[in-house]
C-alpha cells in the first residue's frame, strides 16, 4: 500500500508539466521569464517562417550564418514572435526577415533575423549531352534532389514539362534544366512553303504562300501571299498550314 501512494505522490508531482494548460501554441512560449530571448527561439521562428511560405518540411532546408540584430531583453510573459518578410526578396539564398515580439499580446520591440537558407528539391536534370537546336525526349532526362539556392533561373519539377522543348544552346550531362535553356521548338522557318487558309461564311479559299519568319503553332506569323506578293499576318495550324483571321 505504501509504494502505490508513493507512486501516486510521484504523478500528482508530474501532472502541471503534463497537463494541456502549460503547453505553448504556435510562435508563443507560455511563462517567458524576464531577460533575453535565446537566439535558438529566434531561429525556430524564422525557419517555422520558411516552411510554411515555401511550402517545405524542414528537412529541405538548412539555416546557417544565422543573425539577430536589434535584440532588446523583455518582461516575464507570454512571448509571441510574429515574423514577417519586411523587404522584398526571395526566400532562399540570403534571407532577411523582421519579427514583432509581442509579451502578453502586447507589441514591445522588433528585431531583425538574417542568415543564408540552403533550399534542397527534386529538378530535372539531362542524362547527356544535348547539342543546340535538339528536341529534348524524355529518355534524355532525370530527377536528382539538388540544392537551389545559387540557381540562375526557374528550374523544372517535373519531366513531362520539359520533354518536347528545344535546346538554346549546348548543355553538359548532369546540368539542372532552367527554363531560359530551352524554348517551345518552331514548327515553321523562314523561308518555309506554307498553304494559306482562308475563309468567310460558307467560303474557303486556299493559296500558297511563304512564312517571312519563325512560326509557333498558335501564335500570329507574317506570311507572304507567293501570288500577289503581299505580306499579311496569320496564325500558324501546324509545320504546313496557316489561317488567316478576319
Amino acid at each position: 500500500m505504501k509504494s502505490i501512494a508513493l507512486v501516486m505522490a510521484v504523478l500528482l508531482s508530474l501532472w502541471p508539466v503534463f497537463s494541456p494548460s502549460s503547453s505553448a501554441g504556435a510562435g508563443e512560449k507560455a511563462g517567458f521569464q524576464a531577460g533575453q530571448v535565446p537566439e535558438a527561439r529566434f531561429l525556430e521562428a524564422f525557419s517555422g517562417y520558411l516552411c510554411a511560405r515555401l511550402n517545405k518540411p524542414a528537412g529541405d532546408m538548412v539555416v546557417s550564418k544565422f543573425s539577430v540584430s536589434d535584440h532588446q531583453a523583455v518582461p516575464a510573459g507570454t512571448l509571441t514572435l510574429e515574423v514577417y518578410q519586411k523587404e522584398k526578396g526571395t526566400l532562399f539564398g540570403h534571407v532577411r526577415l523582421a519579427a514583432i515580439l509581442k509579451i502578453n499580446g502586447v507589441a514591445h520591440h522588433e528585431v531583425r533575423m538574417s542568415g543564408w537558407v540552403d533550399v534542397f528539391e527534386s529538378v530535372v536534370c539531362t542524362a547527356r549531352p544535348i547539342k543546340k537546336g535538339e528536341v529534348i525526349q524524355k529518355e534524355d532526362l532525370f530527377m536528382f534532389r539538388k540544392n537551389i539556392s545559387r540557381r540562375r533561373g526557374n528550374t523544372f519539377n517535373d519531366m513531362e514539362s520539359a520533354v518536347g522543348l528545344m535546346a538554346r544552346h549546348n548543355l553538359r550531362e548532369n546540368t539542372s534544366l532552367l527554363e531560359w535553356m530551352v524554348e517551345r521548338p518552331p514548327v515553321l522557318e523562314k523561308g518555309d512553303m506554307v498553304t494559306i487558309l482562308a475563309g468567310m461564311g460558307g467560303l474557303r479559299v486556299t493559296v500558297k504562300g511563304m512564312a517571312l519568319e519563325r512560326g509557333y503553332r498558335g501564335e500570329m506569323v507574317k506570311v507572304q501571299n507567293t501570288m500577289s506578293q503581299k505580306s499579311l499576318l496569320a496564325r500558324v495550324i501546324d509545320g504546313s498550314n496557316v489561317m488567316v483571321e478576319f
